[in-house]
Order: structure tokens, then sequence, then C-alpha cells
């Protein structure tokens, strides 16, 4: 039986209790991430896991703010494992693909720890949203840029620099 993917968005989205931000964020990686896997044709084991992990890389961020009063990725980092496994396991996610998930989750800010296509998609789908969110798109992009290493995630990326514009 495949994991309710569906159901996992879902529940993400109602744990955010109608947080705009948190909420479009959310699904603006998914939406990234899915179509980052597809175009760079990662496998269909690693796109599983590429897409719970854009579900869920920001899943503790409320419980951060709420218990510690700030979301920092540190502080994420803490409570992100249990939450991950809390949200996966009644969505029928393999107990298999829960550390590479939870992995992803933790570690999406430390780009100085990316191990592979997955890992380096996640983060490129999280940059782009945050472009999408930025005051400035064309600096932010700019900034990040660096980081980019798919194809596809350069030339959605390249929507943003000034000289692409033109």
């Amino acid at each position: 039986m495949l994991p309710d993917e569906s159901r996992l968005l879902l529940n993400a989205l109602t744990y955010e209790h109608g947080h705009l931000r948190r909420t479009q964020h959310i699904l603006n990686v998914y939406a990234l991430a899915k179509l980052l896997g597809e175009q760079e044709n990662l496998s269909p084991p690693e796109q599983l896991i590429l897409r719970a992990a854009a579900i869920l890389h920001d899943i503790a961020i409320k419980r951060c703010k709420e218990k510690y009063g700030d979301g920092r990725p540190e502080m994420q980092r803490i409570e992100a494992p249990a939450m991950v496994r809390s949200f996966l396991t009644p969505c029928g996610y393999p107990e298999s693909a829960v550390p590479r998930i939870t992995e992803l989750v933790v570690l999406h800010h430390c780009y100085d720890r990316i191990d592979g296509q997955t890992f380096q998609l996640l983060v490129e789908a999280d940059l782009i949203a945050g472009c999408f969110e930025a005051d400035i798109p064309a600096a932010r992009a700019e900034a990040v840029r660096p980081l980019f290493k798919s194809k596809t995630g350069l030339a959605l990326l390249a929507a943003w620099l000034p000289a692409q514009n033109t």
C-alpha cells in the first residue's frame, strides 16, 4: 500500500490552523519539490521522500514558537524528529523512509551538509519559495544562486535574475 501523501499534506496544513504565511510556504515548497523531483528524474522512492520532506520541512516552527518563543532552525532540530514521525506514521509511510525524511527535515537549513540529489532539490525548492516571499525577489535569487546545482532549479531561479528579465 502506498503512503497517503494527500492526507499528509492535509494534516500539515490543518496543523497550521490557518497561518497564512506558513500554509502558503508549505504549498509552494511541496509544489516546487514535486516539479524538481520529476524534472530531475528522481526515482519513485526518492520522489516520495522528497515530497514528504517538503510537506514537513518547517513543521516544527509552530511548536517551537509556542514552546521556546522562537522558531529558529536550531530549535526546530530539537522538535522535528518526533513530529515528523507523528505525521508520517498515520499516513502509512514505510518505516524504511522515516529516517531519511526526518534527516532532510532536520537538516534542510544546513547547506554544508547536502549529501545527495534529494536533499539538494529540497533545499532548492525551499529557496525558490523564499524568492516568492522576498520583498526583493531578484536580490534574494542572486544571494542564493551559489547553492543551486540542478538544471531545473537554476532555470526557475533565473526568472528573478535581472539579466534574464530584459
